[in-house]
């Protein structure tokens, strides 16, 4: 919860300078990995969305179990945390999401995140709760999912939908379950290169990840449903500055500077002063909301962190990299990208980016737009398909990793041996029915 100040404040505030902002991405050189993994909440026998009652019921069996402490939004049972900064939390539709401290080591995030699993997944068989890590809720409607009672999801939920290309938050909130990997980046120039190349190779990254072809108990033409419904999240919210950062206007030692002006330019949603929420609804940008104020409120740093929080790009720029834009899948595939981003990181990344300059910016929506449907069975127009670009991505990671991170990249190795992604292996499946979804689920996981 946000550090809350007096409700209202004085003109003689201290006024929230853009240098304050600007100092918060400082960098960090410790080159480490985080990971938040999100799975679906499901009822073990209908694999409809598991209800709140029995998820609560959960967390606070796992926080008792674990001394962890509890995370409450008002009386609102909403997670745990554990004493290293882990933690386990619920999304707007009860899935629920694995946030692990960052660590240095891959087999460090094995072990921290299988011990959770094992844990949560035994006390939730109680319950007849399964916890599944795939995509999109496979047969509950986005009106069948009732909102997590969270005060920033209801005002999410009531203001979003009304934004420019912003009809499906009500599916990304409710139904979608996907893997975020959180890197370091050094300094203003590391930021600026990694930026580029995460948004560059994003589409592709994310169609190997396509696990997300079945919903509302059918199949769909797309191979990735949870990406396509992350594409219509708020024109001003989702991708909001990639194509900018290709710009030379985005320059490396202004890197900070430019992406938070684009957050500054995002229409507000709400503050919160005293547990208390004042809600915005757009009416002004942070911008104008530093400058002029707010009903008598003023920004404080805090409001900054909140409203960035409520920006949706592909790939978020904090005190660390966010790399947000995968389905969800097996806890291996999650460890997977954490070695692939991982061996990234060790590259040289400018290098990279010549390597990858057959890659054209303006092409990044189509490829993907393209990738949604087809997932890696794309041709781009420089005579290489999809698969090809993945392979590259791949090769490049691999050659700096040790042998012992390399076995992490397995699922990986896998699907591109067999040239098939998890959405593949479902549809060629025929999966048409609920029923069979379970027993293709039961068998594969």
């Amino acid at each position: 919860m946000l550090n809350l100040v007096d409700k209202k404040q004085t003109k003689n505030h201290n006024k929230l300078t853009f240098r304050q902002i600007n100092d918060f991405y400082i960098g960090n050189v410790q080159g480490l990995i985080g990971l938040e993994y999100e799975r679906l909440s499901l009822d073990k026998n209908t694999f409809e969305n598991a209800n709140y009652e029995k998820l609560e019921k959960i967390i606070k069996e796992f926080s008792a179990i674990n001394r962890w402490e509890l995370i409450l939004d008002n009386e609102t049972v909403i997670g745990a945390i554990s004493d290293n900064g882990s933690s386990i939390s619920l999304e707007p539709g009860c899935q629920l999401e694995i946030s692990l401290a960052p660590k240095k080591d891959i087999i460090e995030i094995e072990i921290e995140l299988f011990k959770i699993i094992n844990k949560i997944d035994k006390i939730a068989a109680l319950y007849d709760v399964i916890f599944l890590g795939y995509g999109i809720s496979p047969k509950s409607c986005v009106d069948d999912i009732e909102l997590l009672n969270k005060r920033r999801y209801k005002i999410m939920n009531d203001f979003l939908p009304m934004c420019q290309y912003g009809e499906f938050i009500p599916r990304m909130m409710r139904q979608s379950a996907g893997i975020q990997i959180n890197v370091d980046y050094s300094d203003n120039i590391d930021a600026y290169y990694k930026l580029k190349f995460f948004n560059l190779i994003m589409p592709f990254v994310s169609a190997l990840l396509s696990n997300s072809p079945f919903e509302n108990g059918k199949l769909s033409d797309k191979k990735s449903i949870r990406n396509n419904v992350w594409r219509f999240c708020g024109r001003n919210r989702c991708n909001l500055f990639y194509k900018n950062i290709f710009n030379k206007t985005f320059a490396k030692k202004n890197v900070f500077k430019n992406y938070i002006s684009c957050i500054l330019d995002v229409p507000m949603i709400y503050i919160e002063r005293n547990n208390e929420i004042i809600e915005i609804r757009g009416e002004i940008t942070f911008r104008e909301f530093m400058k002029k104020g707010y009903m008598g409120y003023f920004a404080t740093f805090e409001d900054y962190i909140l409203h960035q929080s409520l920006c949706f790009p592909d790939v978020r720029l904090k005190k660390y990299i966010e790399i947000r834009n995968h389905d969800s899948s097996d806890p291996k595939i999650a460890l997977a990208l954490c070695a692939l981003y991982k061996g990234l990181c060790r590259c040289d990344i400018l290098k990279l980016l010549s390597e990858f300059k057959f890659l054209k910016v303006y092409e990044i929506d189509n490829y993907a737009m393209s990738t949604i449907t087809q997932g890696l069975d794309y041709s781009l127009t420089c005579n290489l398909n999809s698969w090809d670009v993945v392979q590259k991505i791949v090769n490049c990671a691999k050659d700096k990793l040790s042998t012992r991170e390399i076995f992490y990249l397995d699922p990986i190795f896998e699907m591109l041996k067999l040239k098939e992604t998890r959405a593949d292996l479902l549809i060629a499946s025929k999966i048409n029915n609920i029923s069979l979804f379970k027993k293709y689920i039961n068998s594969s996981f």
